[in-house]
């Protein structure tokens, strides 16, 4: 089963996703965790949800350090760094290893549907998907990313 959570910016996906991974034994997976230097949000991270592992990912303009592997910049706002997106697919790799049985993903977004980002890893997921998996969508993108990627039978999860 898919699970799609749905939800505007900043209305808590990530935090229904962290909680939601801790009532189910047997899963894994990655949020995308808020990055704040000095108090000014700089960028994000990408969490493990298993083991609390961090990678970064993305960063702001003027908060790139310095040996940063930019590979995508989006709306001229954010920088996404390779080794982040390396990070989720080996976690996406470990838990198809240990037959996880209910796999997180946050989040599919405008660079998914630019055929970029998590474009290929999710759709290599759905190929042979784990028995339950969750993936966070920004409300309105919702329509959009389940055409492109022909996901048919799936419940939502509103976050309000």
């Amino acid at each position: 089963m898919i699970y799609i959570v749905r939800g505007e910016i900043n209305a808590g996906k990530t935090s229904w996703m962290a909680e939601d991974f801790k009532r189910h034994k047997g899963a894994d997976g990655f949020v995308c965790r808020k990055v704040f230097e000095a108090g000014e949000h700089t960028g994000y991270d990408l969490e493990r949800l298993t083991t609390g592992a961090r990678c970064r990912f993305i960063r702001k303009p003027g908060h790139i350090p310095e040996d940063w592997n930019e590979v995508a910049f989006l709306a001229e706002k954010f920088s996404f760094c390779a080794e982040g997106f390396e990070f989720a697919v080996k976690i996406a790799e470990s838990a198809k290893n240990i037959g996880c049985q209910r796999f997180y993903l946050d989040e599919i977004g405008p660079l998914e549907l630019m055929q970029q980002g998590f474009y290929d890893m999710l759709g290599r997921i759905l190929q042979n998907p784990p028995p339950e998996l969750v993936i966070a969508i920004r409300s309105y993108l919702v329509e959009p990313v389940v055409e492109l990627f022909k996901i048919s039978e799936f419940k939502t999860i509103n976050i309000v």
